[in-house]
């Protein structure tokens, strides 16, 4: 598998093996013959993401690791440092890295960003696009992922985020 915009062969590293986003990922890629490796660094160590960048030589860079707690996200509540230790300060960490090392990252945002509004009516089929800003503050765990949203900046080459609400019984059908 090769691109035009790269003189290598595509090869992915991803981050968040154990969780499902990041699961479904390998197993796509396994499915189509895709050269991807799961990286072993924990997002906050610079020196453990950047041991995973040097051995694996990605173009480029899956990010679905995240704090959820268990058994739901009702524990980021109490546990609030080591959630901005790994959610904030170690996706940032893990985007400066790709940064600095040209490679594009594309980072799974899980659980609520955005809030249905006037314009954003359930059932409606206005979606929300990328340029919309995440507002959705209604617990700590989006919280954060709204900060860090907010932080990423035109230098990161790709964000993608999937949202998920209660009002689906079916997650595939929130992923935007």
């Amino acid at each position: 598998m090769t691109s035009s915009s790269y003189s290598k062969p595509l090869k992915f590293l991803i981050y968040g093996k154990t969780g499902w986003i990041g699961g479904l990922r390998g197993t796509l890629f396994r499915s189509q013959n895709t050269d991807y490796s799961y990286g072993s660094g924990r997002l906050e160590s610079r020196n453990s993401l950047l041991h995973d960048i040097n051995a694996v030589n990605p173009t480029h860079v899956f990010n679905a690791a995240s704090i959820t707690g268990r058994p739901n996200v009702d524990w980021c509540e109490s546990q609030k440092v080591e959630t901005i230790r790994v959610n904030v300060v170690g996706t940032l960490t893990l985007a400066d890295m790709c940064r600095e090392n040209g490679l594009v990252l594309i980072n799974y945002v899980t659980g609520c960003i955005f809030e249905y509004e006037s314009g954003h009516q359930v059932g409606s089929g206005v979606g929300f696009k990328e340029e919309d800003s995440p507002k959705f503050v209604g617990s700590f765990y989006s919280k954060i992922k709204v900060v860090v949203c907010c932080c990423y900046d035109t230098e990161i080459d790709v964000f993608l985020s999937c949202c998920f609400d209660d009002f689906c019984n079916d997650p595939c059908e929130d992923f935007v």
